[in-house]
């Protein structure tokens, strides 16, 4: 089977964040929370971009406009 480094990579980085949080998904979700609250310049304000809607005329579905 095909390894993917990349995959990898990241499938170990969050096994190590993970672990660093005793697999406590609530001190995951607040540290991330901290981490936001610390740096708001790195967050990407997307209140003003467009969403995709359902082609409903089409009869293909899941076709997006």
């Amino acid at each position: 089977m095909y390894k993917d480094e990349i995959i990898a990579e990241v499938w170990r980085n969050r096994d190590s964040y993970a672990q660093k949080h005793n697999f406590n998904l609530d001190a995951m979700v607040a540290d991330l929370q901290r981490r936001e609250r610390a740096h708001p310049e790195r967050l990407v304000n997307r209140s003003g971009c467009r969403t995709r809607q359902m082609d409903t005329s089409s009869n293909r579905r899941n076709a997006l406009v």
